[in-house]
């Protein structure tokens, strides 16, 4: 069974078993940048491909309903459908995340907050708050800039560079409190510190007096898809940061295991997007 099953595998990750046309396809979705409209040329050429062949796919997608042709005529948007889809996956990733969650909420007593990027925004899809006397701005469904929160750092941090580009063009770089970062570079460093660590600090970035630790979450693909992070008062979250860390980080790999995410010893992933270039200061150390 083991040297059957390996041999599978090998077959599988070949690239003879590519089926092209639906790559082509899903090179058509991904060349959208949330909600977006491209013309045809637009689409060709982001994705390499002649007009004829791209308007082929584009009109089998929006049959299917992952596109939508506007009403002028020459203008496409992602379609219902594939939002569809995104919000079963939502739910399914609560799903998975709520049992690691209450762990986390029953051994600290701190809120914790469950949150994905959507349109340029952190989006809260889950919160559990904290029975002592302290609230926090956010609720379940409400919006928060990226850079300024812990859960926006910790998955920024982990995006590929021209995302994270379009990240930074798209925010209008908001002060929430006087301890909010507004340069771009400031921002780029900090990702860096992030992505080095393993995790997110806000302290006092979003909320004054509120302080924040966040993990990302990855998919099966090795792509960050959401973070979890424990907030609370700025003196409680900092008196007991280093215990919150390293249950948030193992909680997030549980959570990301449970979403076919693995790591290999080498400390190699399943992952092979290209994220935020290190700086060269960070590659000298």
């Amino acid at each position: 069974m083991g040297q059957q099953g390996n041999m599978k595998l090998a077959r599988l990750t070949e690239g003879k078993y590519l089926v092209e046309s639906v790559a082509r396809a899903l090179d058509v979705l991904e060349t959208f940048r949330d909600s977006e409209e491209l013309s045809l040329s637009e689409i060709s050429r982001r994705v390499g491909l002649n007009k004829s062949r791209s308007f082929r796919l584009l009109h089998t997608l929006a049959e299917r309903g992952y596109v939508e042709k506007i009403a002028d005529g020459g203008r496409y948007r992602l379609g219902v459908k594939l939002f569809e889809r995104a919000a079963h996956l939502g739910r399914d990733l609560r799903r998975i995340a709520q049992p690691f969650m209450r762990q986390l909420h029953e051994q600290f007593n701190e809120t914790v907050n469950l949150g994905v990027i959507h349109d340029a925004e952190v989006l809260y899809i889950d919160i559990l708050e904290s029975s002592q006397a302290f609230r926090m701005a956010a609720r379940a469904g409400s919006r928060m800039p990226i850079f300024s929160t812990s859960l926006g750092k910790a998955i920024a941090a982990h995006l590929p560079e021209s995302e994270v580009a379009n990240l930074l063009s798209a925010q209008q770089m908001p002060k929430s409190t006087k301890r909010t970062a507004a340069e771009n570079q400031a921002l780029r460093n900090e990702l860096h510190a992030v992505r080095r660590r393993g995790y997110a600090l806000d302290n006092e970035e979003n909320e004054p007096g509120v302080a924040c630790v966040g993990v990302p979450i990855f998919d099966h693909t090795g792509r960050v898809l959401a973070a979890i992070s424990v907030s609370g008062p700025v003196g409680r979250i900092l008196e007991t940061q280093n215990r919150i860390t390293r249950s948030l980080v193992s909680t997030c790999k549980e959570i990301s295991g449970k979403l076919g995410f693995f790591e290999s010893l080498e400390g190699g992933s399943n992952n092979s997007s290209k994220r935020v270039p290190l700086s060269r200061s960070e590659k000298t150390r």
